[in-house]
């Protein structure tokens, strides 16, 4: 059965006038879910892992999915030749049992132009989206976000992938973290999500302007209790925020010198923001001592047009 709808599928994309496969059409069910013993019902990824099952792009170990295992290289190049074999109805060729495993499916994409790198190193979240970009057709990617930028990557297979709503990024700001690893987990779901459209997120990055004018990523660590960029700025902005709007309506303009309660501005918000995170400026890392409130701020005003 697999034969033959992999050669209607290879004769319809012959026709030049047939229409694209939607991915219900590339990727049908052909498998019955068996239920992974390390699989709860309520887990995050549950519905993933049995999606990519019942289609075929992703297997168990056993009577185990492994969801907290990381991918190798080896194992993305299978998904993805399962996945253009799908699609095009080219079958992946078996070579010699005596081989490494994962040889079928890399010479399989790599036959196609498509290179793939060292099968047995762990693969990276670049990695994962390079090698499915290069199998998935753009219009199995209509975009139901509008992102235009990312915070570590301008990589248009990215963008791709996260306007397709296939990808959301490890923090609230859409950060891609390249070279982070997968676990089978994290895979499944971003495999589901192209198989079944329905499960694809809408997503949209919140500002990072202030990371940007402050020249921090969220991750940086400001103080020695572990208070890092990501909680600490949105916190800093917020203030300057609610003072610029005090001073809005009394018809002021937004100063520094200013006061509040008798105490300037700046020192408003740096002691506000401190006693906030419980922290004194003695607590700072080297980073939070190389930051300047008011350059900081300068910056941001440049960044959102408002200087």
């Amino acid at each position: 059965m697999k034969r033959l709808l992999a050669l209607a599928l290879s004769a319809a994309l012959l026709l030049g006038s047939a229409a694209a496969l939607s991915p219900e059409e590339a990727f049908p069910n052909q498998n019955i879910y068996p239920g992974f013993i390390d699989v709860a019902e309520d887990a995050w990824y549950a519905d993933a892992a049995k999606v990519c099952y019942e289609v075929g792009l992703m297997q168990g170990t056993g009577q185990a999915f492994a969801p907290n295992q990381i991918l190798t290289v080896g194992e993305v190049a299978a998904i993805a030749a399962r996945m253009k074999e799908a699609i095009t109805g080219e079958a992946i060729l078996l070579v010699d049992s005596t081989l490494p495993w994962y040889t079928s499916y890399v010479e399989y994409l790599e036959r196609s132009g498509v290179t793939v790198p060292d099968p047995v190193q762990q693969a990276t979240r670049q990695q994962f989206v390079t090698l499915l970009a290069a199998v998935v057709p753009a219009d199995m990617l209509s975009p139901i976000n509008t992102i235009t930028s990312l915070p570590d990557t301008t990589d248009p297979d990215v963008l791709a992938f996260y306007n397709a709503g296939i990808l959301t990024g490890v923090d609230s700001w859409g950060t891609f973290a390249p070279d982070k690893t997968l676990t089978r987990a994290e895979t499944a779901a971003m495999v589901a999500r192209v198989a079944r459209p329905e499960l694809r997120q809408r997503f949209a990055p919140a500002d990072y302007a202030p990371f940007t004018a402050a020249n921090l990523k969220p991750s940086d660590v400001l103080f020695t209790n572990g208070t890092t960029a990501g909680q600490y700025l949105p916190y800093v902005q917020e203030l300057i925020n609610g003072l610029e709007a005090d001073c809005a309506a009394q018809g002021m303009e937004f100063n520094w010198f200013n006061t509040v309660d008798g105490v300037e501005f700046l020192d408003y918000v740096k002691d506000t923001a401190l006693a906030h995170f419980g922290v004194t400026a003695k607590d700072g890392t080297e980073v939070y001592k190389n930051f300047d409130v008011q350059v900081y701020y300068s910056r941001y005003l440049d960044l959102k047009g408002n200087h």
